[in-house]
Formats: C-alpha cells, structure tokens, sequence
C-alpha cells in the first residue's frame, strides 16, 4: 500500500515561500493555534468543507446527498456542523455552483511528483518546492519521502515550518531538505503558549538542533503589533538566532488582517478584530535591532 498525505493546496508560482519561481506544497494539520493564522482551514488533520454563501443558489441539493446529516438550513442557508463533518465531499460533488468546496484531499508521492514535474522548467532556474502547511512534518512519513524524490529529481527542497515537531522528524528533514524557513513567533514561553497554544521550548530546542547538524534557515518572524513587536523580545530574538549556525537571514514579516475573513468562512472566531499593520517605522526599527547582532533582516517574504 502506497503512502499517502493530506494536502490542502498546492500553490503555483509562488515567490514568498523560499529562492526563486516555487510551487508550495501546503499540508494539512496543525499543532498550534495562532491568533492570527493565515490558514486556519490547515489546522485539522483530515479534509474539511468550506461553504462559500455567496455562490449558494438555494437548491437544497447538499442536504440531501450528506450522509451523516452534517448539513441543515440556518435563516434559509446551508450550514454545516463540523463536529458531525467527516469532509467526504458528497456536497462537493453534487453542488453546481461549487459553493461547498473541499479543503484536503488524500495524495501519494507519486502523484504529487506528477504535479511537481509539470513544473519543473522554473525549479530549473533557481526556484524549487517549498513544503508549508499547517506543520507539513506533522506528516512526516509523506513529506519526508517527497522531499527526497525532489531531491532525486534535482529540484530545491524549502521546508516551511513551526519546529513543533520532534527532534528525530526534524533531524530527519535535514538529510532531504535544502533550506528550512522556521517561523519564530514569540521568545517569552508563556506569551508564546497565549497566542499560538504551545510553548516554545521544542521550537527553540529544534532550532539550535537543525542549526549544529548544518542546516540553512531562514527565520520568518511574523510581526504582530502589541503582541510581540516590544523592544524585549526583538533583542531576545537577534541574541538567541545570533548564536546559531546557517542562518541565511531573518523575514521580518508585517501583519495584515486577510485571515479575518477566512475565519468567518469557516465558523472560527478571530481573535485580532482591531490589530491594524504594523507602521513603517516600526518594522525599520525592530530590522535596526536585529542588524545589531550581525544578522540580515529583509522585510516580507
């Protein structure tokens, strides 16, 4: 039996996720929960239903075709229990407007290298593949053995990832990965475990591992005003990274509120209503602190 992953997106032509021209592989599955998530339809292992209200035509198809009854009117439109959902895509399938939309289909390596391939002609000129998620190592069997056929293939190998992982899955992805992008969200334990639902002490511990088994990583610092753009912890983060190896580079990456709109989508509460962007000079200044340890910053992706 051939293994298989849970992908939820496969993005072309991506040039936020790693060097050059990249197709991002973004996995389902999420062991953090972060206020301000830009993929909150990634945090649930298996595949979910998105309800788009605004193609809806009314025709009561989908309650019809669930199976488990999943689907009822609420004020004369769909509406999904997800605590009853097992994301099978029956209302998918039968929907002519495709307002319902299945989030995460099951893959083997094989047919996701198929897909890769099609792009190859831009991994061939500096781009690759980037794995992302969700946590892409939450499912490690499947992503550690396409990133070793991209490696075969000869295409560059970018892991996008939160370190929440065990040490021996993240020491694994050394052997078959090219470059790691590991997100620092916040240096203070307890205010870490506030806002993304964990501690960080895994994090760091698995950063400090990758960096001495020879990695390259590019460290993506979201920036979030009020939660963790403070002088303390941007100077706990230059300090901390300054002392690894294979650091290509800090990603100080500003705020903005697209998520919001994908958690009413899905029925999630936001919990960042009224954060606005981080300012121009605040983003220049924290860059200005994390230069001072010797570190290159960039601002973006």
């Amino acid at each position: 039996m051939k293994l298989t992953g849970i992908v939820f997106d496969i993005k072309k032509y991506s040039i936020h996720d790693g060097p050059g021209v990249r197709t991002a592989v973004h996995m389902k599955g999420c062991p953090l929960t972060c206020w301000w998530c830009h993929n909150p339809e990634s945090q649930k292992m298996s595949p979910d239903v998105l309800f788009r209200p605004e193609k809806c035509i009314g025709c009561g198809a989908c309650l019809s075709v669930c199976p488990v009854n999943a689907i009822a009117l609420r004020d004369g439109m769909p509406h999904i229990d997800r605590a009853l959902c097992t994301g099978c895509g029956a209302c998918e399938s039968i929907c002519p407007p495709v307002a319902h939309e299945l989030c995460g289909r099951e893959m083997t390596v094989d047919e996701l290298m198929e897909e890769l391939r099609r792009d190859e002609i831009f991994f061939r000129d500096g781009g690759g593949v980037t794995f992302s998620g969700g946590e892409p190592l939450m499912q490690p069997g499947f992503v550690l053995e396409a990133l070793d056929m991209c490696g075969q293939e000869g295409y560059h190998r970018a892991v996008d990832t939160s370190g929440f992982v065990s040490a021996q899955v993240i020491l694994d992805a050394v052997k078959v990965t090219d470059l790691f992008l590991y997100d620092l969200k916040h240096m203070d334990p307890a205010a870490h475990k506030l806002y993304t639902g964990v501690d960080n002490a895994i994090i760091l511990e698995n950063l400090a591992l990758i960096a001495d088994a020879g990695a390259l990583i590019n460290i993506r610092f979201p920036f979030m005003p009020g939660l963790n753009t403070d002088d303390e912890n941007v100077h706990a983060l230059g300090k901390f990274v300054s002392r690894l190896n294979g650091i290509t580079a800090v990603n100080i990456l500003p705020y903005h509120a697209v998520a919001r709109g994908k958690h009413e989508r899905w029925d999630m509460e936001y919990k960042l209503p009224d954060l606005l962007p981080p300012t121009e000079h605040q983003l220049r200044h924290a860059a200005k602190i994390i230069e001072s340890y010797g570190l290159k910053t960039h601002i973006g992706g």
